[in-house]
């Protein structure tokens, strides 16, 4: 017994360290004839982590490159240590950035991107609110063109956002500056649950209201016109915790109601259903509570669809996913929200 566990550990330390890597690069980068040193830790392929030694072995920087682990989200902030702001390192900077990002950095701000940056900055909880837990706002932008899908990219923020980012990324918010990644490929590789489609073709039609299509990808919905487009909701499971897995799509029933849109994400694997209103043209979007989505009593704790007749709102829901369990019905009184809109003091 004693000789298999000893194996069992073996076998066990050597499928850690395979999975585990590091990779140290030494180099004169800057020219002062001293070699700067990277180091590079990966784990199953991803870097989680690099130190860079400089300025003749007296300097040191780590950059916390690891995704956040509890929940997964369309963006990632990597803090930049502050030297390597300055313009006398920027050849360091330069090789730096070119080992440990595998997407270019851009100037030119997606909306896609734009619309999370803008939620992220003014997200708000209304604890005493009677339908909502919370609001954001976006800048309502009309792009004048088609929808096109956006390419990943990375992007350098600095200020009050990017301390609040990676306040919520939990990284460190003492930096000036900090990048922005942003995996837009995403977007359309997600697996499409509602359909069972394994090799979905993104972005799919959802409907039309006169000149207006509403279209979803795995994870973002938008609105587009014969020569025009606008982002409407992007899920990010740091903001909103409605994702568990970037690889299973979390857009599950998009809807309309006067000039508001309804968006329904996926409880899928084990999250539960989240409900957005969203107001396009004033760039504002609440989150319902639970409470008010859910029958807590009779353990009804799953949406299946919703839909808006007249000025209800109606959600069918389950005690599960699973079809065996039978629908109830719930009615929402969407004439009581839009008062309750107009009372609410949005800053």
């Amino acid at each position: 017994m004693k000789n298999i566990f000893t194996i069992a550990l073996i076998f066990c330390c050597i499928f850690s360290l395979s999975q585990t890597g590091k990779k140290i690069i030494k180099e004169d980068i800057d020219g002062d004839g001293v070699d700067e040193k990277l180091e590079v830790y990966s784990y199953l392929g991803k870097i989680d982590f690099a130190i860079l030694t400089y300025e003749k072995g007296t300097k040191k920087c780590t950059l916390n490159i690891k995704s956040q682990e509890n929940h997964p989200s369309l963006i990632n902030t990597v803090p930049l240590c502050n030297d390597l702001i300055k313009p006398e390192y920027s050849k360091i900077t330069q090789f730096v950035d070119s080992v440990i990002f595998a997407i270019p950095a851009s100037k030119n701000l997606d909306l896609t991107l734009g619309w999370l940056l803008d939620v992220y900055s003014s997200k708000k909880t209304t604890p005493d609110h009677p339908y909502f837990i919370s609001y954001s706002k976006f800048k309502p932008k009309i792009k004048k063109s088609p929808y096109n899908t956006p390419k990943p990219h990375r992007l350098l923020v600095k200020g009050n956002l990017i301390e609040k980012i990676n306040q919520l990324h939990q990284k460190s918010d003492t930096t000036i500056k900090s990048w922005i990644t942003f995996d837009a490929n995403r977007l359309n590789r997600a697996r499409q649950i509602t359909e069972f489609e394994l090799n979905p073709s993104w972005p799919q039609f959802i409907d039309s209201t006169g000149p207006i299509e509403i279209y979803k990808t795995g994870h973002s919905v938008f609105i587009e016109t014969d020569t025009s487009h606008q982002v409407l909701f992007v899920s990010d499971g740091v903001l909103f915790q409605n994702l568990q897995k970037l690889s299973w799509e979390s857009i599950q029933q998009v809807g309309k109601y006067k000039n508001y849109y309804l968006i329904l994400t996926h409880p899928y694997p084990g999250i539960e259903n989240k409900l957005f209103l969203i107001d396009a043209k004033k760039g504002i979007m609440f989150e319902f509570k639970k409470e008010i989505l859910y029958d807590f009593e009779s353990y009804y704790l799953n949406i299946e669809s919703f839909e808006v007749m007249e000025d209800e709102l109606f959600l069918f829901i389950r005690k599960s996913p699973d079809f065996n369990y039978k629908i109830k019905e719930k009615l929402i009184p969407l004439v009581l929200i839009e008062k309750s809109i107009e009372k609410l003091e949005l800053k």
